[in-house]
């Protein structure tokens, strides 16, 4: 626990100080990225990220994503933090949710390095699984208001749009499926796009992203306006 204590401590200190001091502190954190690489990529192991979340490291990269310059960002602290969503189980994620983690993730959307922002628009995506799964499939998501009120959905709306890479538009898609489980999505030309990317994408042969797809489909469909827009041309809706 010692460990993970030194490790929230050393993320949270600013880039500041000379180039050698700040050359200093960008090569600990990476060391730091990289443990928590070794110990959780593609390990499910929920005890040991509940004790990442206690020991205060969660703080510590959402202090990086909020506050750093985003060229000072590398990509092993964005994958870090993805490693933590997954594979974990929805009791993890919803722990993550409670440290208001979207600010940050959704600040990572604009940065200029495809890894950075597609890691952590799928941070956001298992974040907001995690919440839409666990409450009834006829309820709004729980996690909306605390997207909208930062410009989230526009933001995701507009990572879909750039075509920054097929993997971060498809992420984009299925977020706002879920974050409009049961909602309609107001926006004519953001309802049209984003369930026609949904349909398309239930032929992906990426299972999870397959899978995902029908599920927001699912959610959308509890409305009925986004439900009429998902039948059109005779789409059946994925059991």
């Amino acid at each position: 626990m010692l460990v993970l204590k030194k490790i929230g401590e050393d993320f949270k200190i600013p880039l500041e100080g000379t180039e050698v001091q700040k050359r200093n502190i960008l090569e600990t954190q990476e060391k730091d990225a990289q443990l928590l690489l070794r110990t959780y990529d593609g390990i499910q192991d929920d005890i040991g990220r509940r004790r990442v979340i206690q020991a205060g490291i969660v703080e510590g990269f959402l202090y990086i994503f909020e506050r750093r310059e985003l060229n000072t960002i590398p990509r092993t602290i964005s994958f870090a933090f993805y490693l933590l969503t997954t594979p974990a189980s929805n009791e993890i994620n919803l722990l993550l949710f409670q440290k208001n983690p979207f600010p940050g993730l959704l600040r990572l959307l604009d940065h200029t390095n495809i890894n950075v922002l597609g890691y952590a628009i799928a941070a956001i995506n298992n974040i907001l699984d995690a919440g839409a799964c666990t409450t009834p499939m006829n309820q709004p998501h729980p996690h909306f208001e605390s997207i909208n009120t930062l410009g989230g959905v526009e933001k995701v709306f507009s990572l879909f749009r750039r075509n920054a890479n097929k993997y971060s538009k498809d992420s984009a898609a299925i977020c706002i499926g879920f974050l409009f489980k049961a909602k309609e999505i107001v926006d004519a030309d953001m309802r049209r796009e984003i369930i026609a990317h949904l349909k398309m994408l239930t032929n992906d042969p990426d299972y999870q992203i397959n899978n995902r797809a029908k599920l927001a489909l699912r959610y959308l469909a509890q409305n009925a306006v986004n439900r009429a827009e998902i039948k059109s041309n005779g789409f059946v809706i994925p059991e």
